[in-house]
């Protein structure tokens, strides 16, 4: 269901969401554009408001949001539409606040200003239930087995032939180990929009622009240039492949992201591509692409 089918349901008709449970969880940067300080009462930081799309069951909701741990209470609007309030008090706020974001027929997120900072001030915080990610398969004619830490913020495991030990530092803005047999000494800039990674991995010096907005990811890394388009059409609900093109090391790149499923499948460094994302996304893999470009 598009939010157009929404809107042009009759005024006394009742909407009852179409799409799949697995679009409960929308992409962290889609989460994020949605989350706003709430100006009516900045220090109101022990409840979240929730804005919802029209006309659907209120109690439908109310239960669904129950399922995934919410506490909710409706309230009616001055147009006579429902939005939520959910109690976070003694909880982790930001990280709940982040966890309704993502939830698809929720369009907007308010929080106090103390939430927000938390959120926005150093960095991305972790997900709502999805603090542990992993990514296995193979790539680069080697196995890969990953797994991205939310909470303590590091990557480990196995990948290109050599093990993964890296950290995260969000104060620093800093990515600091080894990986692909190679020192990673790394600074980034985050914004809702973009990010920015520059420094040294891969035996070479490393800068790339990741744009969620333009879809694009654009430098030069294992003194090759960079470049990769993808389009996520997060206004379409019912959008579920995305495809990524362009070159890297010199060689083409051609993958097929599944949203439903978080497989990626195609090939790059002239060589297949089959890996499974679970808790995490095609941005985790675009934003840490240093990882997955290879050996140098």
């Amino acid at each position: 269901m598009r939010a157009a089918d929404v809107a042009a349901a009759p005024a006394d008709g009742i909407v009852m969401p179409a799409e799949p449970a697995a679009l409960k969880a929308n992409t962290l940067p889609q989460a994020l554009r949605k989350i706003k300080v709430n100006t009516a009462d900045e220090a109101m930081n022990d409840r979240l408001v929730g804005l919802l799309r029209d006309g659907l069951d209120i109690d439908w909701v109310l239960a669904d949001l129950a399922s995934m741990g919410f506490k909710a209470k409706a309230y009616t609007n001055a147009s006579g539409g429902y939005f939520v309030m959910v109690d976070v008090k003694g909880l982790d706020e930001s990280d709940y606040a982040i966890g309704l974001a993502r939830v698809y027929y929720v369009t907007e997120v308010r929080v106090g200003r103390a939430i927000y900072e938390e959120i926005f001030g150093g960095g991305a915080k972790s997900t709502y239930a999805v603090k542990q990610g992993t990514i296995k398969g193979g790539i680069n004619g080697s196995p890969a087995d990953i797994k991205i830490d939310k909470v303590g913020w590091t990557i480990k495991g196995g990948m290109n032939g050599s093990p993964v030990d890296v950290a995260i530092d969000h104060e620093a803005r800093a990515i600091s180990g080894g990986a692909n047999l190679s020192p990673v000494d790394l600074r980034f800039e985050w914004s809702k929009e973009k990010i920015l990674v520059e420094g040294g991995a891969n035996h070479s010096p490393v800068s790339y622009l990741a744009d969620w907005e333009k879809g694009e990811v654009t430098g030069h890394m294992n003194n090759a240039p960079l470049k990769l388009e993808f389009d996520m059409d997060e206004g379409t609900a019912g959008s579920m492949i995305v495809k990524v093109t362009g070159y890297a090391n010199r060689a083409p790149v051609e993958l097929v992201y599944n949203k439903h499923n978080g497989h990626i499948g195609g090939a790059m460094n002239r060589a297949p591509v089959d890996i499974t994302l679970v808790n995490c996304d095609l941005y985790d893999f675009l934003q840490y692409f240093f990882l997955f470009a290879g050996k140098n």
